[in-house]
């Protein structure tokens, strides 16, 4: 078996910085991710839609305001989808701020932002159900799998 030399500068500093870089590294990744992992809020919401009203929807969603899309992101929504099925809307977003309140505020602050609404809240009947102050109903999450 070769031996290294007890006295190799390798050995001796090189080596041992290079390994507590690499275990630091690798350690810390985790914890980061899981910081990430907790800081966002998923969102399913419904609203209901009359069928006669659905292709308007539809049509506005085709061409969404590049202003409108800029606010929502700008209020740390992220991965947003809406869906459609039997005369109900389901949307789908991540928050990833860290004022859901605020944010959401700015938002309805919009100048751009009401103009859309207007166009998109008389196509759209909210739930009897609904919290005060949601137009949107906000749904319970029961499961989620990373």
């Amino acid at each position: 078996m070769k031996r290294y030399p007890k006295n190799n500068p390798f050995l001796i500093y090189i080596f041992p910085i290079i390994l507590i870089f690499i275990l630091g590294q690798a350690c810390s990744k985790n914890p980061e991710k899981k910081q990430a992992e907790k800081q966002i809020k998923r969102v399913g919401s419904v609203i209901r839609i009359a069928p006669d009203k659905l292709d308007e929807y539809k049509r506005l969603h085709a061409n969404v305001w590049p202003e409108v899309n800029a606010m929502i992101t700008k209020c740390n929504i992220h991965n947003y989808s809406i869906y459609y099925k039997d005369g109900y809307l389901f949307s789908y977003f991540e928050y990833t701020g860290d004022d859901f309140a605020a944010d959401m505020k700015k938002m309805a602050d919009d100048p751009i932002t009401n103009k859309w609404w207007k166009l998109t809240d008389p196509l759209q009947t909210p739930l009897d159900t609904r919290k005060e102050g949601e137009w949107w109903a906000e749904m319970e999450e029961v499961y989620h799998l990373d």
